[in-house]
């Protein structure tokens, strides 16, 4: 089962001026909240199975914009075709009937019946609509693809391969106007969308734990403050138990990630890599909010633009508590009273503990750069970490952090607050 958390919604609702989502099968109702998200004035939502549409009509009572059905979608695209004309999501989902996905039977049994399959018959009465403005996004469609998918392949009891060119055919008629995009991530999408916005996925999917970023590289010798880093980590057993616990995202991990020492973390679940090729590091715009539990970057926030904004935003995707560890260069042990820095062209800033003066015109003092978080975020621990630093016997003008032994940083280490309604009852 993939979900509409997958789709970046805050873009594609300003990219195509989309004003409705239009959901075929409610289940909990997550991809319904997601959308809420997004400020849709009109939502549509139809669920067949009466356990799960009470569940979700408990979950969205008293939201006038939410308007939920239960029933057969067939027959609720059918009446849904008949309303006014407006750039329309459609969110296909929940191909298998009878809550199978909720454990209230099984997928097996549940393909069994003929009725499982309404694919076809929803797009047929979705064809009654105006869809020249919309978006058309059909979950689960390994059951009509072959070949891999994030997921896997489709179990063979499920497979509708054979009505793949069915599917097609009624498409044919949007092929003028609108881009048809197979898309192979969770249990694969097929998105029908206009050709007016150019198909990126780095603007219209969602990065989400579990998610791979790439084949990892191993490079001989030094090759970042990362891997100088891990004698010390793996000797505090507090990056081990609680700060790299569950499904992290590492920011500008380059060839340097956390992710090569994932092995030392038996915690750590997963470590997706968020680099240049995965979008704007400040903003992390295809990063949900609350995704990840924990966040790491190390020698990235001095390439940011405003690292007030790229802390708000790395705060953001972690979920309430939730850990951030992030060091940045110390401007006196690697920049070493030299700006612009004659180690790396691309820092756009320097940073200090707390000294009341720096030499660097750009200077940050992290102290000052936590305080606007402490709304958000707890701050367990900021330190210079100088430790294998060679003050005597290194001439200055050398980059330490080539050589195997000082990471020339100041850490900190954060922990998201719970929200307010989180927080327990005094």
């Amino acid at each position: 089962m993939g979900s509409l958390l997958r789709f970046n919604l805050r873009y594609l609702r300003k990219a195509f001026g989309l004003e409705r989502v239009v959901e075929t099968g409610t289940g909990r109702g997550d991809s319904l909240n997601w959308a809420i998200r997004f400020g849709f004035p009109e939502l549509h939502s139809v669920e067949l199975t009466q356990p799960l549409f009470d569940m979700a009509a408990k979950r969205f009572d008293g939201l006038s914009q939410v308007h939920l059905q239960c029933g057969s979608s067939v027959d609720f695209l059918r009446e849904i075709a008949r309303l006014p004309a407006v750039p329309t999501l459609y969110y296909l989902d929940a191909h298998f009937l009878g809550g199978a996905d909720f454990g209230l039977t099984t997928y097996a049994e549940s393909a069994c019946d003929p009725g499982s399959f309404p694919l076809l018959s929803e797009v047929d009465a979705l064809l009654r609509a105006d869809l020249s403005h919309s978006v058309l996004i059909i979950d689960d469609i390994r059951m009509y693809y072959d070949g891999a998918f994030q997921a896997g392949e489709c179990p063979s009891f499920a497979r509708r391969w054979e009505d793949r060119e069915a599917l097609l055919a009624r498409l044919v008629g949007l092929k003028e106007s609108h881009g048809i995009y197979l898309l192979r991530d969770d249990t694969g999408y097929l998105v029908v969308a206009p050709k007016s916005v150019p198909m990126e996925r780095g603007t219209w999917l969602n990065i989400l734990p579990g998610d791979i970023s790439g084949e990892l590289r191993y490079v001989q010798g030094v090759p970042g403050v990362t891997a100088i880093s891990m004698q010390r980590r793996v000797q505090d057993s507090r990056f081990a138990t609680r700060f790299f616990r569950g499904h992290g995202l590492d920011v500008g991990g380059g060839i340097d990630s956390l992710a090569l020492y994932r092995e030392f973390f038996p915690l750590a679940r997963s470590v997706f890599v968020y680099d240049r090729a995965h979008g704007d590091a400040q903003l992390l715009a295809n990063v949900p909010d609350d995704a990840f539990d924990f966040l790491y970057s190390s020698h990235c926030l001095e390439h940011m633009r405003d690292p007030v904004e790229a802390l708000r935003n790395w705060s953001r995707v972690v979920r309430p508590g939730g850990h951030l560890v992030i060091s940045v260069p110390d401007e006196d042990l690697y920049e070493q009273g030299e700006w612009p820095s004659r180690f790396n062209s691309d820092h756009k800033f320097t940073f200090t503990m707390a000294k009341p003066r720096s030499w660097s015109p750009v200077s940050v003092n992290v102290m000052d750069l936590l305080g606007p978080l402490r709304d958000t975020a707890e701050v367990l621990s900021v330190q210079v970490l100088d430790q294998g630093y060679r003050f005597a016997t290194l001439p200055r003008g050398i980059d330490q952090t080539r050589t195997p032994m000082a990471e020339c940083a100041i850490e900190f280490v954060l922990r998201k607050r719970a929200s307010v309604a989180e927080l327990p009852s005094p």
